[in-house]
């Protein structure tokens, strides 16, 4: 019966079309936990100056070199070449000095990130955001809970139900998808910017000190990250550890 409504979700979600979904903090991006402001989504033509990327992933080969965060590389056309980019572009955003251009980075790995899911979960994950920018979580969950199981190899769905079930102040379940969605991408600096968040606010503070660690040796940049690692580490230390 589970399975059933969960297919009657996705045929909902695929025939009724696709609606944008909400931005969040440099990404279509994982909903940004608290803390982490929203900017405006990029105008269909670039201006000189450009401040977010497009919501969605562009189909592969619309990327073109000297794009904003590919650091000229183009959009990858393959599973292979998708994986050997954001390896690359991981090694840049570790050791960019350029916060502007960190975010950039980030972007686009972001955008990356969403290659892997395909259309209908992509989809089930957009409405979901939709929902989410209505205060609607209770539906929202659903269309989530149908995308880890159509995709259970996907951090992006992992990683979004976590930011809803966060939401829906249930920490253990959404600390147990960021989980899911680490081990399936170790370098997700949106799901461990989440865990960093929720532990802290759960009061486990050595674990969120780790968690801050490794988000900043894989985003150095990240909004708010440093600050808030810093003040955390005051805390800690200052408990005698």
């Amino acid at each position: 019966m589970i399975a059933c409504a969960r297919i009657l979700l996705i045929g909902f979600a695929v025939a009724v079309g696709t609606v944008p979904a909400a931005a969040d903090d440099e990404l279509l991006k994982t909903q940004p936990f608290p803390g982490q402001p929203a900017p405006a989504p990029t105008p269909p033509q670039a201006p000189p100056k450009r401040e977010a990327p497009p919501p969605t992933a562009p189909q592969p080969g619309t990327a073109q070199r000297g794009d904003p965060g590919m650091m000229g590389m183009p959009w990858p056309k393959s599973p292979e070449e998708a994986s050997k980019t954001l390896s690359n572009l991981y090694a840049f955003l570790a050791t960019t000095g350029d916060h502007r251009q960190a975010g950039e980075i980030g972007a686009a790995i972001e955008r990356l990130w969403r290659l892997s899911g395909g259309d209908t979960v992509n989809l089930l994950i957009d409405r979901a955001e939709l929902f989410s920018s209505k205060n609607e979580n209770d539906k929202a969950l659903p269309l989530l809970d149908a995308a880890v199981d159509l995709a259970p190899d996907y951090a992006e769905a992992w990683s979004h139900r976590a930011y809803i079930e966060y939401r829906l102040n249930n920490y253990p379940a959404a600390l147990g998808d960021l989980r899911r969605a680490l081990a399936l991408d170790p370098n997700h600096f949106r799901a461990l910017d989440g865990m960093a968040k929720i532990l802290t606010q759960m009061g486990e503070k050595k674990a969120a000190l780790e968690a801050y660690d490794q988000l900043l040796k894989i985003h150095p940049n990240i909004e708010g990250g440093e600050t808030a690692r810093d003040e955390l580490k005051k805390e800690v230390e200052g408990q005698g550890i």
